[in-house]
């Protein structure tokens, strides 16, 4: 039996990371960024107006006022789109939108509402303005060879915007990883039929499947298979064919019918640690084979569930070169006492507040008891052979 780090670092350090591909911004959502990337242009490529109004030299405004309103010549109309080809001389304005480039001779855009349009294209200017007051300079946002975004952020849709304004239409990211999830146990059927005396539902597989969808995985689903060697050699050796770390359920423990740590074996997989010291979990094993990973988790849902966000998804995450995939840190006050005291390192199901208040989803808390994963979004460790008050401060992972 080893300690959660020691396992986490057997399995990083026979994990495989992933190779890149290119794909277009639109289908980059929720990808790892493979590579740094660069602006190529100024943002904005021009000095722009940030408002509608007129475009003028400021020192045509000095002492206009309410009162004492400047009179200026309209000579052109400029829309966001397109450029105005005369030049600002003194006494003139350019009417001008939100967007549009300033033209040559402006020094500064006046809002509309400071204005009043007279008849004959005159203005009517009621507020002094400076040189540069209402501008927009070109690269004002970002310049040529800015470094917008580094390699390995998880992209979202701000980096989409972002790299949209750099006028990119494909980027490089990380391949999903491709995950063979593998759900064994004669005990287990799917949702839709009926149930049988003694069996259960298969919660763990549509569980992977899904959080493996939320950490930007593709996956692939072997049909359920009972607790027979043959069987389950046989599931490993089709799902190895496509995937690049395989994860499973159910027949890691003692028991006469736990045969997935055995078969992995005989599906010549070395393994790296069987049992880890902690609460719930702990019979859970790695292995791995020719660059590919198989963790197999425990059957028991919750302790499958917790046993995957403290192990599984740190793999994926280092598969992918990011952090931003792995489990946050966050101090917070703990609002229930929880007085199970175990000699084993325990992990329990909570919810933090946005107060950084962490209540205890249960404080009776069984590996079985599938209902205490709703409204979780945070796990708390409870180290060995001490018990938990409220008030207390404590670390929950986000």
């Amino acid at each position: 039996m080893i300690s959660l780090e020691e396992a986490r670092e057997l399995l990083f350090s026979k994990l495989k990371k992933m190779d890149y591909e290119e794909v277009s911004i639109e289908d980059s959502l929720g990808r790892v960024l493979y590579e740094d990337i660069y602006s190529k242009i100024d943002n904005p490529p021009f000095p722009r107006s940030p408002l509608d109004g007129y475009a003028v030299r400021g020192e045509d405004t000095k002492g206009a006022s309410k009162e004492n309103p400047i009179e200026l010549k309209i000579i052109d109309k400029i829309y966001a789109g397109y450029a105005s080809e005369k030049e600002l001389g003194k006494g003139e304005a350019i009417r001008i939108m939100t967007g549009a480039p300033i033209p040559n001779g402006a020094d500064c855009v006046i809002r509309q509402e400071d204005t009043l349009e007279d008849k004959d294209s005159i203005v009517k200017i009621y507020k002094e303005h400076n040189s540069y007051d209402n501008y927009c300079y070109k690269g004002e946002d970002f310049k040529i060879g800015t470094k917008l975004l580094k390699k390995d952020v998880l992209i979202t849709s701000s980096e989409i915007m972002c790299i949209a304004s750099l006028g990119l239409d494909k980027i490089k990211v990380y391949k999903r990883p491709v995950v063979g999830i593998l759900n064994t146990g004669d005990e287990i059927q799917n949702p839709g039929t009926k149930l049988k005396y003694g069996k259960i539902y298969n919660s763990n597989g549509y569980f992977l499947k899904s959080r493996l969808q939320e950490l930007g995985c593709e996956s692939i689903v072997y049909s359920l298979i009972c607790d027979d060697d043959l069987e389950i050699i046989k599931a490993i050796e089709e799902l190895e064919e496509n995937c690049d770390i395989i994860i499973s359920t159910g027949g890691v423990s003692v028991g006469e019918k736990d045969r997935v740590r055995i078969s992995a074996e005989k599906a010549g997989y070395e393994i790296l640690f069987w049992k880890i010291d902690m609460k719930p979990g702990s019979p859970m094993f790695g292995a791995h084979k020719d660059g590919r990973l198989y963790i197999g988790l425990s059957g028991t849902p919750v302790a499958a569930a917790t046993s995957f966000e403290l192990t599984c998804r740190e793999v994926i995450g280092k598969m992918l070169s990011s952090d931003e995939i792995a489990l946050k840190e966050r101090e917070a006050i703990l609002m229930d006492d929880f007085n199970k005291v175990s000699n084993k390192r325990r992990f329990l199901r909570v919810n933090i507040n946005s107060k950084n208040e962490v209540h205890i989803n249960n404080v009776y808390q069984t590996p079985g008891q599938v209902h205490t994963m709703i409204n979780s979004n945070a796990i708390l460790e409870v180290r060995p052979n001490t018990s938990l008050k409220k008030g207390d401060k404590v670390k929950v992972l986000i």
